[in-house]
């Protein structure tokens, strides 16, 4: 329910403090003014009285001492001639300020609701001039100072007058914490749905009577860390907010800023803050005319398939439309447009100086009309959007993260039938050459599904295939970064490019971690790189590492035999030579061991870090310099200093890895191993012949 607004609003009281008169001193005559109008209209109670009749120096200060009750107040002070600038603040006993009016003038004013009754102090600093004044206060006459607060100016009830190309300054320190914006979080909602922060703020009402770009710009004092939010249509309802125009930091905590274009209507601007922050601020609007959607998509530049096109942005630019990613899209923008004969593949590419964003829609001026969004591709200069779209006119839009974003962008829209086109390594009668240790971009955009590796779903997606000759035996590495495809993208790898189905095969090979890693003999093999989803296609680069089969095959071979029912203890140290399937890819310096297994067992291994900040790792292979026969992998077993494994192994050798999180994480540790039988009842531990002492490394 609407609540009843306030007999006196900012308007009235401005009014009134604006008044003056020839007799008398002129501090004098706006005191009775303001009185009589006040307590004829009914809004406040009878005066309190003067407060104070003084004389201050230009710079100088003072304060006045006041016991006030629970309830609303109006406290005003009035220049003589000779006053430029009064400023104004209510603080309590712990020397805090409350409230306060720091906006120029020959009086300042403040409204504000006590909640709890005692003593409190009214400073006075003539900012400008010098002279005589009078401080004086007002009760609101009703009682009630949470509903008074509620109609008091800077409500959604009674919202503050707000003109474009002026600055306004204020405080939210005695505002009311009803409202909050999309960037603060939402805050929680209240029982009429307007949501609530835990901040106070301030409420400013705007009418535009056209089309116009308008920003709001706030400048915060001190350690206020404030934001500005808007609203169009219901001030109270914060589903009205408009889009895009919610800032918390613009640069830093001090600041915050928003632009948009928006359409003639009333709009309520709310400044802010960040958690509980509150303070003084100063704030100006401003706006200039800008064309309409229509003008805009109207004159949409066309983009031409497979021709880039360049341009820059300003931050004295547009935000005019607005995106589902990339957090609205509140930077300038530009629209395009994009035709498309017939069904096909698209592959649209922006590549940026700042951080951009991009989608495209079917309806130009429609925000529901959009088809694909991306915020960042690989990093934040760089979007990327690969769909299939019907035949039509589609508008593509170059946009920014950032609301005052600035630089240079190149576009790109490529094209390619639904059912594939024709590309270099489309089959293995042209498959692409490989340079190992170097890697090669590569696309699968025109791509055709010929191929499918044992470890991808019955319906895989588009493939392309590479080839490269060993001289010697090799292990040799291979892996997906910086791609479009999914996380279930798979490397397959074989002698013979026709028995694919049967070869080595890793799916999810995104990330050195996940490689296909393996000791090849001599001779040419094929490699292909499927997306592994049906109709997902994009950009993928694959990366390629050979090293030495021998030595890696002698570390294999030396690592110590574990011994079941005993601990041993060691240090991680030196390069990281294997990775796994867990812990950020275990990219650190890690230790091997052998463990023989002589019939179906349980096995348990424990590790426990013992070097301060050394966060291990443990896993499992069945062959030592394969990493697709790694059995288990395990990083945190309850906390980061510890990590367990247990699993069911049949008869053979395999190599357990003791490792470390991510990269550069190394230190000491022991290694527990318990062997049973897979039943669970215990097993004899395996002794090794001769017997061994714990090792240390």
């Amino acid at each position: 329910m609407k609540r009843k607004r306030y007999l006196v609003g900012s308007l009235a009281l401005g009014s009134l403090l604006a008044m003056g008169c020839v007799s008398g001193t002129l501090s004098n005559a706006r005191f009775q003014a303001a009185h009589n109008t006040l307590v004829a209209v009914g809004g406040v109670g009878p005066s309190l009285g003067p407060v104070a009749q003084a004389s201050l120096e230009h710079g100088a200060r003072a304060q006045f001492a006041v016991n006030l009750e629970a309830r609303c107040y109006v406290f005003a002070v009035y220049g003589d001639r000779g006053v430029e600038d009064l400023d104004l603040s209510l603080v309590n006993a712990s020397g805090q300020p409350v409230a306060s009016d720091t906006s120029r003038g020959p009086q300042s004013t403040l409204w504000h609701c006590v909640s709890t009754a005692g003593a409190y102090t009214l400073a006075v600093h003539m900012a400008g001039g010098e002279g005589g004044f009078v401080l004086s206060r007002w009760a609101l006459g009703n009682n009630d100072a949470a509903g008074a607060s509620a109609r008091a100016p800077g409500t959604c009830e009674n919202p503050l007058p707000l003109r474009l190309n002026e600055t306004v300054t204020g405080s939210t320190a005695s505002g009311r914490s009803e409202h909050t914006g999309t960037c603060l979080g939402g805050g929680e909602e209240d029982e009429e749905g307007g949501g609530r922060s835990g901040a106070p703020e301030r409420v400013y009402a705007l009418t535009l009577d056209r089309r116009q770009l308008v920003t709001v710009a706030v400048t915060q004092s001190g350690n206020y860390d404030g934001a500005v939010f808007v609203r169009s249509g219901a001030c109270e309802d914060r589903g009205a907010e408009v889009p895009a125009m919610c800032n918390d930091d613009d640069g830093d905590t001090q600041h915050s800023r928003v632009v948009g274009a928006l359409d003639p209507g009333t709009y309520y601007i709310f400044v802010d803050g960040f958690g509980r922050s509150r303070g003084n601020y100063s704030m100006t609007v401003t706006a200039r005319d800008v064309p309409s959607m229509a003008e805009v998509c109207g004159s949409a530049a066309p983009l031409t398939p497979n021709m880039p096109v360049t341009g820059q942005l300003s931050a004295q630019d547009i935000n005019l439309f607005q995106s589902t990613c990339g957090a609205g899209g509140r930077g300038p923008d530009r629209v395009y447009r994009l035709e498309v004969p017939q069904e096909s593949r698209v592959q649209i590419h922006q590549e940026s100086d700042y951080d951009g964003v991009l989608y495209v829609r079917s309806a130009c001026a429609e925000q529901q009309r959009e088809v694909a969004c991306n915020d960042d591709a690989g990093d934040i200069q760089h979007s990327r959007i690969n769909t299939v779209l019907a035949a039509g006119t589609y508008y593509v839009y170059t946009d920014a993260y950032q609301s005052n974003a600035s630089g240079n962008y190149t576009l790109q829209a490529d094209l390619a039938p639904v059912a594939g086109g024709s590309l270099p390594g489309d089959t293995c009668a042209d498959a692409v050459p490989l340079t190992l240790g170097e890697s090669v971009e590569g696309n699968t955009l025109a791509a055709h599904d010929d191929l499918r590796p044992s470890c991808a779903a019955a319906t895989d997606g588009y493939d392309v295939v590479y080839r490269f000759n060993l001289a010697t035996r090799s292990r040799v590495k291979l892996w997906l970064d910086e791609t479009d495809l999914t996380e279930a993208s798979t490397i397959a790898l074989a002698r013979d490019c026709g028995q694919i189905a049967a070869g080595t095969c890793r799916a999810g090979a995104v990330g050195e971690a996940r490689a296909v890693d393996q000791i090849l003999e001599p001779g040419a093999y094929f490699v292909v790189v499927d997306s592994a989803t049906p109709r997902r296609f994009g950009r993928f680069r694959l990366n390629s590492r050979v090293d030495d089969a021998a030595a890696v095959e002698r570390l294999c071979r030396a690592a110590p035999l574990l011994v079941p029912g005993r601990t041993v203890s060691g240090t991680t140290s030196g390069p990281d030579r294997f990775q796994a399937s867990c812990a950020g890819g275990a990219r650190s310096a890690e230790n091997l061991y052998r463990l023989v297994v002589r019939s179906r067992s349980t096995v348990r291994l424990s590790v426990t870090s013992t070097t301060e900040g050394y966060d291990p790792a443990l896993y499992l292979r069945a062959n030592c310099t394969d990493a697709t026969s790694e059995r288990a992998c395990n990083d945190d077993a309850g906390d980061v200093h510890h990590s367990q494994i247990e699993t069911n192994l049949d008869p053979g050798t395999y190599t357990v890895f003791v490792d470390g999180f991510s990269a550069n994480n190394a230190g000491a540790y022991t290694l527990d191993v318990q062997l049973m039988p897979a039943s669970g009842a215990p097993n004899r531990p395996i002794t090794p012949t001769p017997p061994r002492p714990p090792v240390r490394r």
